[in-house]
C-alpha cells in the first residue's frame, strides 16, 4: 500500500517540481584568463531530493557544466525539504529508506526560501530576485562568474583522513586578492559520491529507480551550516589568513573513500550578504 501512496504523492508533487518548457540550449565553453590572474571558481549548490521527479534531469545538467568546467565548478547536491528527501514509512522495508536530509540543507531551505525542486544555487548570488534558481540557467549563471578575478585566492593544504580514528584533518589558507569591506564566514562540507539509493524519476520506465547513482552529496558541514569567521571585513589586498581543522567523520557517511572536502568563503552581510567569494574541492583520498 505504501507504494501507491507514494506514487500518489509524487504525482500530486510533480506540479512543485520546476518545469520550463524552453530549456537553454548549448552550454558555454568558458575562456580563462591569460596570465597569473587568480580566477573565480563557482559552487553549485543542487537543490534536490530523492522522491523529486523531475531532479534527475537537472543533477545530468549539473554534470554537464562538470565536465566542462572541472575543478572551477564545485557541484554539491543539497537534499532538502520533507516532500522530497525524508524517508518512507515503514522503514527498513528497502523503500526509500534513507533519509538524505542534513542539518544544513534544513537551514538552507529555510533560510534561502526554497519550497519547490528542483533548484539550484550559483555561488548563491541573487539572479532575477533570488537565489534559488532554474536549472534552465544554470549554465549562463556559472559563465558569467566563472572567469571573473577571484577576490581570494583560497587552498586546501594537508588535508588528511585518519580511518583509525575517523578524523578529518588540514588546513585552509586563504590569501585576500581585492578589498572587501564585509566580513567573511569559511563554511567546510563532507559530500560523498557514488551513493546508490531509490530516486524518483520521471524519464524512468518505471519511475521508481532502485539502483541510482547519487552524486557529490552533501554529507554534512563540518563546523555548522553557516561556518566560522575567517576574513575580518576591511583586509588588506595580499592578507593571508590560516584555518586549521579536525572534525570528525559526519555519521552517515557510507564510503569515507568516496568523499571530498568542499572549503567555501562567503560574505555575512552587507548588499552581497550569503554570496560565495571563492570555493575550492579536494578528494578525501587520492
Amino acid at each position: 500500500m505504501h507504494r501507491q501512496a507514494l506514487l500518489l504523492l509524487a504525482i500530486s508533487a510533480f506540479s512543485s517540481c520546476d518545469i520550463v518548457d524552453s530549456p537553454k540550449g548549448e552550454l558555454a565553453t568558458p575562456t580563462p584568463p591569460p596570465g597569473n590572474t587568480v580566477t573565480r571558481n563557482v559552487l553549485l549548490e543542487d537543490c534536490t531530493g530523492f522522491r523529486c521527479n523531475n531532479c534527475p534531469d537537472a543533477a545530468v545538467r549539473a554534470m554537464q557544466l562538470k565536465s566542462i568546467y572541472g575543478d572551477r565548478l564545485v557541484v554539491v547536491g543539497v537534499h532538502m525539504t520533507t516532500t522530497f528527501a525524508q524517508p518512507v514509512e515503514p522503514l527498513d522495508d528497502n523503500w526509500y529508506d534513507t533519509d538524505f536530509r542534513t542539518e544544513a540543507g534544513n537551514a538552507y531551505e529555510t533560510t534561502f526560501g526554497i519550497d519547490a525542486l528542483p533548484k539550484g544555487m550559483v555561488n548563491r548570488k541573487v539572479i532575477d530576485g533570488t537565489r534559488a534558481i532554474s536549472r534552465y540557467t544554470w549554465a549562463s549563471a556559472v559563465a558569467g562568474m566563472i572567469d571573473q578575478e577571484a577576490a581570494v585566492d583560497l587552498k586546501i593544504r594537508d588535508l588528511n583522513y585518519d580511518g583509525a580514528a575517523n578524523t578529518i584533518s588540514g588546513t585552509v589558507t586563504g590569501v585576500v586578492r581585492q578589498p572587501l569591506s564585509t566580513a567573511h564566514n569559511i563554511t567546510l562540507y563532507i559530500t560523498e559520491d557514488h551513493v546508490i539509493d531509490w530516486q524518483l524519476n520521471n524519464q524512468a520506465n518505471p519511475p521508481d529507480v532502485p539502483d541510482y547513482e547519487h552524486r557529490h552529496v552533501l554529507r554534512g558541514a563540518l563546523n555548522s551550516p553557516w561556518g566560522q569567521p575567517f576574513l575580518a571585513a576591511g583586509p588588506a589586498v595580499g592578507d593571508t589568513v590560516e584555518l586549521a581543522f579536525s572534525f570528525g567523520m559526519p555519521t552517515n557517511v557510507l564510503v569515507p573513500s568516496n568523499c571530498a572536502l568542499v572549503a567555501y568563503v562567503y560574505s555575512t552581510e552587507g548588499a552581497d550578504q550569503y554570496e560565495v567569494k571563492q570555493v575550492v574541492e579536494e578528494a578525501l583520498v587520492p
